[in-house]
This record gives C-alpha cells, structure tokens and sequence, in this order.
C-alpha cells in the first residue's frame, strides 16, 4: 500500500473510532474539536516521538500561557469594551510575542502549535476552572491520536508490502 493511501486509511479509521468515543461518551469533558486540532499539530511538528513532544508541549503551553494572559486581565481590570479592550488587546499582543519569542527553545519550537493551544483556550471559552484541565487533556489526546495514526499507517504500509 502506498504511503498516501495508509496515512489516508489509518486516520479515517481513527476518526470515526475517535469521535465516536468522545462525541458519544466522554464529551463534555474530553474536547473533541481540540484533539482534533493537536492532531495535526503533531504531523506539523514533524510527527514520531519528537513531534508527539513538541506538539503536546506547544499546545499546552499555548493554553497555559493564554489562562495567565485571561487571569492577569481580569486582575487589572481589563474587559473586551472601552479602556478595558486596550488593556485585553495589549495583554494578548504580549501573548503572541511570547509564543514566537519561547519557540527558541527545541521543545516549544512549533509557533503554529502553540498558537493553536492558545487557540483552543479561547475557543473553549477562556476558562480559569477545572474545564482549563480537560482543555489540557484535550491538546494531549490530539496528539497521542496523531501518533496512533502514524503508526497504524506504518503497519498498514508494511502488511501490503510483505503480501
């Protein structure tokens, strides 16, 4: 089988065995919307166990940073209107500089990841409650899935070449 048509098969296959995990049962809490985003971050930080690294720590790195972004905020009074929309808007001026700036280190290196962790954070609704956990848990699984695909993809691959 080509590689094309085993990467197309496997995360097909675990898309449906994927959602309806999540949609059927374990919605609210695990975000299936979120896995599915980290589950391209994982190829798009380079996929096999660095990517499967790089995306989780990127991703949860994005959300942290945006849940301290959103607590400082509301500490100093910031809102989304009026003088409080400046504040809002510096603070996560400040947010994207730092997800570019922190992308020096190896592990946190994948801009887009990050971004799109911070993303999820605020797709999720901001929050500052045990919902930011399953956020986390979340990015996390997208990621696992992501490895989960590339190898069962690899074993698909190396079953037709052995016929």
């Amino acid at each position: 089988m080509k590689p094309i048509n085993a990467i197309s098969l496997s995360v097909g296959l675990l898309v449906f065995v994927w959602t309806f995990a999540t949609l059927g049962y374990l919605e609210p809490k695990v975000i299936t919307w979120i896995t599915f985003l980290t589950w391209a971050t994982f190829y798009a930080a380079g996929a096999g166990a660095t990517g499967l690294v790089r995306s989780i720590a990127c991703g949860v790195t994005g959300a942290l940073v945006s849940a301290v972004v959103v607590w400082i905020n509301q500490s100093i009074g910031g809102s989304t209107q009026g003088v409080g929309l400046a504040i809002f808007a510096a603070l996560l001026g400040l947010l994207g500089w730092a997800l570019c700036r922190i992308s020096q280190w190896a592990l946190i290196s994948v801009i887009p990841a990050s971004f799109i962790g911070a993303a999820a954070f605020f797709g999720a609704g901001a929050p500052l409650d045990a919902r930011l956990a399953w956020v986390l848990v979340s990015l996390v699984c997208g990621s696992v899935m992501g490895l989960l695909s590339q190898r069962l993809a690899a074993t698909f691959t190396a079953a037709s070449a052995s016929e």
